[in-house]
């Protein structure tokens, strides 16, 4: 009796095996049909195997290279959707051999990123990366599709896998140094921009963006070489003055503003020449802001830049210019302003014109009595009697 259990038992592997070795066969045929590069052939092949039931189910390392193979197929065909599916398929049943897995994970891993499905990506490229070797072109798509997700901290890293893998290129630093710029990491973006941007064929937009990321970082002078290669346009130069500005550098911003300037071939316009006023007044350069500003209103004044250069004037004692570009300030429409009548007023008493001061303190008062007005006016008596005085003493 046993030794008929034993033959039953040996009958039954001998099948089992006779079986397996069948099946075997066949997935073989499918390769090879891929092999001569007969697709249909492999797809038909592939899908009657998959079909199969009950006895002749197959196990799942052999269902899941048939997905495989199907997955190619479809690739060949150009059919990448269903090639999507299949290599899913495959890789579901988490039976492949280590060779056939991560040919399947970089596979998918390019198609995934063809429909945009950048989770499934990452996903993907972390298994490659964990359980086989990361490639530089599967790298490069891991990169891209997190920075496409705004995952900055994943396309960093992947780029430093890229740099251990040697594969880095100026694509590579270009996505890590954005990624950088995004988490306002700014000296190590300027640094990843330095690496890739010194190159003769570099396009402007990468120095202009590699001069940003040292404005932040606070390097600007390597910031203004960058501008000036790219010849970069007035406007970027505005941008990073007015920034600098609002940081409280007025002296950055002027450097800034000056170097935009001088790049441009043409003469500056009326606004931009005021920006220039604005950046010289912040840094304190008074003189030079008085000088641009009456440069503008020798040819474009209104009402309020002749007020800012009555002002400036002021403010440097230059009181023959304050009377003069007053009264001309007065005829553009500012009779009605107590600032200007002040500055009229007080600047003709230091010009010793108590005549036009007299008429000036007047229409001060009328738009704003004070004490001021009034101490301002005592003094002018005051002075007016000495006058009187010392003339008297020449004639007798």
């Amino acid at each position: 009796m046993l030794v008929s259990v034993s033959r039953r038992l040996a009958m039954m592997l001998l099948f089992l095996l006779s079986f397996a070795t069948a099946q075997a066969a066949e997935i073989a045929d499918v390769s090879a049909s891929i092999e001569r590069g007969n697709y249909q052939q492999a797809l038909k092949l592939s899908a009657a195997l998959l079909a199969q039931q009950g006895d002749q189910k197959l196990v799942s390392p052999q269902r899941a290279e048939l997905w495989r193979l199907q997955g190619i197929s479809y690739l060949y065909l150009n059919q990448r959707a269903e090639a999507y599916r299949a290599y899913q398929n495959a890789l579901a049943l988490n039976s492949l051999s280590e060779a056939s897995e991560a040919d399947a994970l970089a596979a998918v891993i390019r198609l995934a990123y063809r429909v945009k499905q950048y989770d499934e990506v990452l996903n993907y490229a972390r298994q490659l990366s964990e359980h086989h070797h990361l490639s530089p072109s599967s790298g490069r798509l891991a990169m891209q599709a997190a920075y496409s997700l705004s995952r900055f901290d994943v396309a960093i890293d992947y780029a430093n896998q890229l740099q251990e893998l040697d594969a880095l290129d100026a694509f590579v630093l270009q996505t890590k140094a954005l990624s950088e710029m995004a988490l306002s990491r700014y000296g190590a973006a300027a640094a990843t921009f330095d690496q890739f941007v010194n190159a003769a064929d570099v396009a402007p937009k990468w120095l202009e963006q590699a001069a940003r990321a040292h404005v932040k970082a606070g390097t600007h002078r390597t910031a203004r070489q960058y501008l000036a290669r790219a010849r970069a346009d007035i406007a970027l130069y505005r941008a990073i003055a007015v920034s600098r500005l609002d940081s409280n550098e007025a002296e950055q911003a002027l450097l800034y503003w000056q170097q935009g300037l001088q790049q441009l071939d043409r003469v500056a316009t009326r606004d931009e020449q005021l920006f220039m006023v604005q950046c010289l007044i912040k840094n304190n350069q008074r003189v030079a802001a008085l000088n641009r500003i009456s440069e503008v209103n020798l040819t474009q004044p209104d009402k309020q830049t002749l007020k800012l250069q009555v002002m400036l004037a002021y403010q440097l004692g230059h009181w023959k210019e304050v009377i003069d570009t007053a009264q001309v300030a007065l005829s553009y429409g500012l009779k009605d302003d107590k600032m200007l009548w002040q500055w009229l007023a007080i600047s003709a008493i230091k010009a010793g014109d108590y005549t036009l001061a007299d008429y000036a303190l007047d229409q001060w008062q009328s738009k704003d009595p004070s004490e001021l007005v009034d101490r301002w006016r005592d003094t002018l008596e005051l002075l007016k009697a000495k006058r009187a005085t010392r003339r008297d003493s020449r004639t007798s």
